[in-house]
């Protein structure tokens, strides 16, 4: 699996940071110099995080269950696909 590069991470960064503080995209986290994984934070109803892989030709969403959501050749297309997943069920209040 390609690792992501120092100049994609902060593409990352500036994406998460032109959105408004009230988005539900709420923060992304990276280990290391290349890493393999960042993870995507997300808040919709509970605290939800997706894994952001690079493929040969680009990039792959997968939803917290780690199943493949959507692929794309741009970061920015990617991540505005973190709007699109559904959100989980509410939880009952007894």
């Amino acid at each position: 699996m390609p690792s992501f590069s120092p100049g994609e991470i902060d593409e990352i960064d500036r994406l998460w940071r032109s959105l408004p503080v009230s988005h539900m995209w709420t923060g992304w986290a990276a280990a290391g110099e290349h890493p393999e994984t960042v993870w995507i934070f997300r808040t919709l109803t509970h605290w939800r995080r997706f894994p952001l892989t690079r493929t040969e030709t680009g990039y792959a969403l997968s939803d917290d269950r780690g199943n493949l959501f959507q692929e794309a050749a741009t970061l920015e297309e990617l991540l505005s696909a973190v709007e699109t997943v559904p959100q989980q069920a509410a939880a009952s209040q007894d």
